[in-house]
């Protein structure tokens, strides 16, 4: 497992070619770097590995089960006072003492299994444990991805945010300075300063909102990566470099043996069938062998004890006979869950085919309220700039321009909802697809 994690630093820092050297330098990463960084150092991900690490030794365990056990032991006994013992011979008693006043022993035994059907079956399981928790750590990068990847596009979106507002706000400003130069002159009317006022506050207020919301939004993905929160992070791409990534025309997975549901549900039933076939092996004997040499040592004094040794070797037989019914009411119990786990199986086929489907036909319609949402910003961002024009040029009032840029605002909101949504549901098609 080390050399494993060896081998993903490794292509790690291959793809991060501007990772950062000292603990104060900036990290700036792409959206499919910031995925792998997640899957390296994210703390789901990291307590996934372990949980394989676990798992493995777990095979070690089983397999030393059936290799030689070797056990010693050891006493040293100085007896205060003996027991008294009476001895009956007819009508007489005599009352001795049997033992002496030093009593210390020490030996060795080694148990060798030769015959059991139970740990046979418990090393196949504890294998297929492995691969149970392999796909685990599978499923949770592949939860971690989608985290991460919504998360990293949030991020950009209120960056975005932050660009847009702030450019709404310095121009409402440098109305407003003119609106006010007028006003001085005669050449308009109060109430239109009050309305570019409003507008400006308004602008401001959702500038402040857009800066709160780009640090919240980093700090959840900081989280979701498992980078430091309090380090520097950039994002290198834009919304349009990965908006740009996703495919017009989406296509179905051709085998659903790929997706990860799929291949757990296959493992369980595995380890149930394995529980079963171990159900079975409980009724078989159980044969092991068995080595003990001893060595006592004993007597009055502690400088002339008296060494006698013993030796014995044997085998140990385990015949299980009759359990009143107990292994075969769990015998079946276990074949009812592998019955219940082959209609999941049936199930998860089948909803990971209507997964896909709905996945499929969101991201299309998806893309296609992004594509019109794009058009009507672009569209009422032309419409303001004109109106603005005009207003400069008294052409129009205040409350026109006002209503012009709150449509243009409400268009820009709407556009990066809609890219937000057409992403994020790319990711979840991507997921369904077998793709992250």
């Amino acid at each position: 497992m080390k050399n494993k994690r060896k081998y993903y630093v490794i292509i790690l820092f291959l793809l991060f070619p501007y990772f950062v050297k000292a603990q104060t330098d900036t990290l700036e990463v792409t959206l499919s770097q910031a995925m792998a960084y997640a899957t390296e150092f994210g703390y789901q991900s990291i307590n996934a590995r372990y949980d394989i690490d676990i798992a493995r030794k777990k095979v070690n365990e089983t397999i030393a089960i059936g290799l030689p056990q070797i056990n010693g032991s050891g006493s040293i006994a100085n007896n205060l006072k003996l027991q008294e013992n009476q001895i009956q011979f007819g009508d007489t008693t005599i009352t001795t003492v049997f033992g002496t006043k030093y009593n210390n022993s020490i030996g060795g035994r080694v148990d060798q299994l030769l015959f059991d059907g139970s740990y046979f079956v418990g090393l196949q399981a504890s294998k297929v444990y492995v691969r149970l928790s392999e796909n685990v750590e599978r499923k949770t990068n592949i939860e971690l991805k989608q985290a991460v990847a919504e998360a990293y596009f949030l991020t950009l979106v209120a960056k975005q945010n932050i660009q847009d507002f702030k450019a709404t706000l310095e121009t409402n400003k440098n109305t407003l300075k003119q609106i006010e130069a007028y006003f001085e002159k005669g050449f308009r009317e109060d109430i239109e300063v009050d309305q570019i006022k409003l507008m400006v506050n308004e602008s401001q207020r959702m500038y402040d909102d857009a800066e709160n919301q780009y640090k919240i939004a980093l700090s959840i993905l900081k989280f979701a990566m498992g980078y430091d929160i309090d380090k520097p992070l950039k994002l290198s791409e834009s919304i349009n470099d990965i908006l740009l990534t996703i495919p017009t025309t989406p296509t179905l997975m051709s085998d659903i043996k790929t997706h990860i549901d799929y291949q757990t549900i296959q493992t369980q039933i595995d380890i149930k069938g394995l529980d079963i076939k171990n159900q079975r092996a409980l009724a078989m004997p159980r044969l092991s062998a068995f080595l003990t040499y001893d060595y006592a040592y004993f007597g009055q004094n502690w400088s002339d004890l008296v060494k006698t040794e013993g030796s014995m070797l044997g085998v140990a037989l385990s015949v299980p006979i009759f359990s009143s019914g107990q292994r075969s009411a769990q015998l079946k119990q276990k074949k009812y869950e592998l019955s219940k786990l082959s209609v999941e199986k049936q199930m998860v086929e089948q909803s990971l085919k209507r997964d896909l489907i709905v996945a499929k036909a969101n991201l299309e319609n998806a893309q296609k309220q992004f594509l019109n949402a794009r058009e009507s910003k672009t569209i009422s961002e032309r419409i303001y700039q004109k109106s603005l024009v005009k207003f400069k040029n008294g052409l129009l009032n205040s409350l026109e321009l006002s209503q012009n840029e709150g449509n243009m605002i409400e268009s820009v909101i709407n556009y990066n909802n809609a890219a937000m949504n057409y992403f994020n549901l790319y990711i979840v098609y991507k997921k369904a697809n077998s793709q992250l």
